[in-house]
């Protein structure tokens, strides 16, 4: 007998292949046969006739261990609701492991406050922590490099030396072969502003032998973008190592030009993709809206420099010179002054009696530098042409949330309910842009080459079981900016190493994910 029988379903398994109409076994959790079983039983049957069945979606570029989310909130729900079955964190230089301190304190650009007492120094020690806890979906991480380096230096903006970096590269490599999936960096954050390409190169060097891979957030993602992405290309190019960049973006209308440029120069490197969501604004720290030179010392530099007449000033003409990053932006998550959480700037500015700029500066007094912002990115044709390229993936970019996470303070991007959705139903069954078993690799099959991950991301016999079942007539999803929380509609099951987390809107009070090691 098997556990779950899927019947009469579109089948696209991941790869390129066009699909067939099959049924699809489950047993132990792993797909154990296809074929048209008419008598077979099973514990559980599933009528897929005028659906697509296909692998469960894998998010590449998640926030989930960042605002720590991932240990708090399980059922992961908003993933579930989109058909996603694997998340990848330690994105963006961030990781919360290996901690060399053993405190959570190096990640404090995500969270004011850290009240969670950490059994755990390496990665080992983390990965196992979290499949005690049971999460709802899989859970891989990569090492976020400016975790460790911030850690090590004790919040010092400075270079390495020979013996730190040594020491580094040493719980790296021993990180790599308990199970992270590679390196991520954030270079675009205060704290990875001295890292230079000897680092980089360093990291490659150890990364490459792993077989895993690189994720950059890129240094300068407005005026410098090309720059920025010349910067981790040349890496990419000198150690021939698998490389990933994290949400590529830009941000400015007179920089919009250079995101066409930037996909030429990408598709000429062979190990190198990117990420890319379905939506024309997205959510940043306040800090990358901010002049570079601002940030420079960390947070409490900054505070302190606030107080200083000149260097208010300066800061003040600068951001002035910017004014396309301030005058749509809406604040996301403001701490503990939850009240800003759904305004926008100009709403603010007009209770403070303020200008743009000098508002974005109170709330950095009033916040203590740590709120994040929604604002506009790149325009709708340039997202078509980042979803055509053969190097994309698609990512939420996004934490963990659910209906009721908007009564916190907290005004999310509606990207972490309907990223997946969004994309199968604007730009694959409206647009046209590409076919379904293109767009369906390109979440699936072909993301899970890119992370390695073993027997997964296809619709293969001894395969584990993450599936997703799709109505691709109800399909699309229904999150605003006004109001993100609002789940999407048109995916009907889907199951998570053999388990059915989710289906027809309601949650299994069982937890199926597994926390995957490379």
């Amino acid at each position: 007998m098997y556990d779950i029988l899927i019947k009469n379903g579109l089948v696209y398994d991941g790869s390129t292949n066009k699909p067939r109409t099959l049924d699809v076994a489950i047993k132990n959790k792993r797909i154990v046969a296809f074929g048209s079983f008419k008598n077979e039983p099973a514990k559980i049957q599933i009528n897929a006739e005028n659906r697509f069945i296909c692998p469960g979606f894998i998010d590449i570029n998640t926030d989930a261990d960042h605002d720590l989310s991932l240990l708090k909130m399980l059922q992961t729900e908003n993933f579930l609701h989109q058909g996603i079955t694997t998340i990848v964190g330690g994105n963006c230089g961030a990781s919360l492991a290996p901690l060399i301190s053993g405190s959570l304190s190096s990640i404090t650009k995500w969270v004011k406050s850290i009240n969670w007492n950490i059994g755990w120094r390496t990665l080992k020690e983390f990965l196992f922590f979290l499949s005690q806890k049971k999460l709802s979906i899989n859970f891989a991480t990569l090492i976020g490099w400016g975790t460790l380096r911030q850690d090590l230096t004790r919040d010092q903006f400075r270079p390495l030396s020979k013996t730190e970096l040594e020491e580094l590269k040493f719980i790296v490599s021993n990180s790599l072969k308990e199970g992270a999936f590679g390196v991520s960096f954030g270079l675009g954050y205060n704290i990875e502003q001295p890292v230079g390409l000897k680092e980089t190169l360093e990291l490659a060097k150890l990364v490459k032998k792993a077989k895993g891979y690189l994720a950059f957030h890129l240094r300068d993602e407005t005026d410098g973008f090309l720059s920025s992405l010349r910067e981790v290309l040349e890496v990419a190019e000198k150690e021939k190592v698998s490389l990933e960049i994290s949400h590529l973006r830009v941000f400015g209308q007179e920089n919009l030009n250079s995101f066409p440029q930037a996909l030429k120069m990408i598709k000429k490197c062979e190990t190198v993709n990117f990420d890319i969501s379905p939506y024309d604004t997205t959510i940043k720290s306040v800090n990358l809206v901010l002049p570079e030179w601002a940030t420079i010392g960390g947070r409490e530099v900054l505070l302190k420099n606030l107080h200083d007449k000149i260097v208010r000033e300066k800061l003040i003409e600068d951001m002035k010179r910017k004014k396309y990053l301030y005058q749509d932006l809406i604040i996301a998550d403001s701490g503990e002054r939850w009240w800003f959480a759904g305004k926008s700037l100009k709403e603010i500015a007009q209770g403070f009696n303020l200008g743009l700029e000098e508002t974005l500066l109170k709330l950095l007094e009033l916040c203590e530098n740590r709120f994040l912002v929604l604002t506009k990115t790149i325009t709708e044709d340039l997202i078509d042409e980042g979803i055509i390229s053969p190097n994309s993936f698609i990512t939420s970019n996004s934490g963990i949330y659910n209906l009721n996470s908007g009564e916190k303070g907290i005004w999310v991007h509606p990207r972490a309910f309907g990223t997946f959705p969004k994309f199968l139903n604007d730009y694959v069954k409206e647009k046209k842009l590409i076919s379904w078993e293109e767009a369906i690799h390109k979440i699936t099959g072909k993301v899970a080459d890119k992370i390695g991950l073993k027997n997964r991301g296809y619709l293969k016999e001894n395969y584990f079981a993450d599936l997703v079942v799709i109505n691709p007539e109800k399909l699309k999803d229904k999150g605003t900016i006004d109001n993100p929380f609002q789940y999407p509609e048109g995916i009907e099951t889907v199951i998570v190493n053999g388990g059915v987390a989710y289906q027809k809107g309601i949650l299994s009070h069982e937890r199926y994910g597994q926390i995957l090691r490379h």
